[in-house]
């Protein structure tokens, strides 16, 4: 297994507290309003120098570097968010979503607004956890496809079935099926 070099500075974390402050979790807001705050910043985000926090796996902040093990975890916040409309560590400011990333144990909660299954769950908290005991981490490919969650997928024939969500493309230009962000400032900040 090869190291992934950091190409990215992680002393600022380092001293970072390993426990929340006590109003962290106290003050949740509702789902839409997550939802809504996220999509309004997630195009800052895209500037910062470490990539879009969102997805980034706590071990990445640790000075002892880490595996391909954090592709897994960031399959797990994708997975969240295609489920629950937002990612689980989504905050207004990037600092409060490495914060929620370090402290994943108490920050990875699930809305009780939006229903989704337990084996759902127990399956983003299975990639969503501890590196050396994350999905995919001790078997790859061939574990995940014998998780609950994705064991019922006909994996021999997975690509001669139609998609889920047919896509039309009308050219090469077509932009009509991404989100449109019309109050955006799309100059560079400095």
């Amino acid at each position: 297994m090869h190291r992934i070099e950091k190409f990215h500075r992680t002393d600022h974390y380092r001293n970072w507290p390993s426990t929340l402050p006590p109003d962290f979790i106290s003050k949740p807001f509702e789902s839409k309003r997550k939802a809504e705050t996220w999509k309004r910043n997630r195009r800052a985000y895209a500037y910062s120098t470490v990539g879009t926090p969102d997805y980034i796996a706590p071990e990445v902040f640790q000075p002892n570097g880490y595996t391909k093990s954090c592709d897994w975890w960031s399959l797990g916040v994708i997975m969240y968010e295609m489920l629950i409309g937002y990612p689980p560590f989504c905050s207004e400011l990037p600092q409060e979503t490495y914060r929620k990333v370090i402290n994943w144990q108490q920050t990875l909660v699930f809305p009780s607004d939006v229903p989704i299954s337990i084996e759902t769950k127990a399956t983003i908290k299975r990639f969503c956890c501890e590196s050396d005991r994350r999905l995919g981490n001790n078997g790859g490919l061939d574990e995940i496809k014998q998780c609950p969650f994705f064991r019922r997928i006909d994996w021999n024939h997975i690509r001669e079935r139609p998609p889920p969500v047919r896509v039309t493309v009308r050219s090469i230009d077509d932009t009509t099926n991404f989100e449109e962000f019309p109050d955006e400032d799309l100059s560079w900040r400095k």
